[in-house]
């Protein structure tokens, strides 16, 4: 299971690379991010920028799909230039302080796959929580819980359950058939 929780959470990194490519999974920062959606709306004032209806994000081998994919831009010092002034890309990663996948959040990355209602990256603490019913699985194994947050930085997961919905993991033998 340990296997499972930090190598299908490991793809979740969300590694540096301009707004024109969003951070997302898929292991080279050089690779290109494609995302598809019905819309897409920008915000300076609010410093969000919003994709809406069947949003698909793919990253080489790393696919995540949900109905609202949002990026939000760290504030910016009166004094720093305003992101509407910038030239050429709308930000940089290093600008994302959070990126929130909403409405049925699916990802996929080989044989490793998950669901959740909610999916939120804090880029600062380097943290990915699930909620919403999240759901983690490779092959046969998986977890369940309450919330998943998984602490990059420290390689450490924590599967919380509640009086509703309790923590439930199944381990697979991975060598049945040989």
């Amino acid at each position: 299971m340990k296997k499972l929780l930090l190598s299908l959470l490991a793809t979740l990194l969300f590694s540096s690379a301009a707004l024109a490519a969003p951070p997302l999974p898929g292991g080279d920062s050089d690779l290109p991010v494609d995302v598809t959606a019905d819309s897409m709306e920008y915000s300076a004032d609010n410093s969000t920028v919003v994709f809406r209806g069947k949003v698909e994000a793919v990253r080489g081998e790393f696919r995540m799909w949900s109905e609202i994919l949002t990026l939000i831009l760290k504030k910016q010092d009166d004094a720093k230039e305003k992101p509407e002034k910038r030239s050429g890309d709308l930000a940089k990663a290093n600008d994302i302080d959070r990126i929130i996948a909403e409405k049925n959040v699916r990802f996929k990355n080989d044989t490793q796959h998950g669901t959740a209602q909610k999916a939120t990256f804090y880029s600062a603490r380097n943290i990915l929580v699930l909620e919403g019913d999240p759901v983690l699985q490779d092959g046969e194994n998986s977890i369940r819980g309450n919330v998943i947050r998984y602490f990059m930085d420290e390689n450490r997961s924590v599967v919380e359950g509640s009086p509703k919905k309790r923590v439930h993991a199944v381990f697979s033998n991975e060598k049945k058939g040989k």
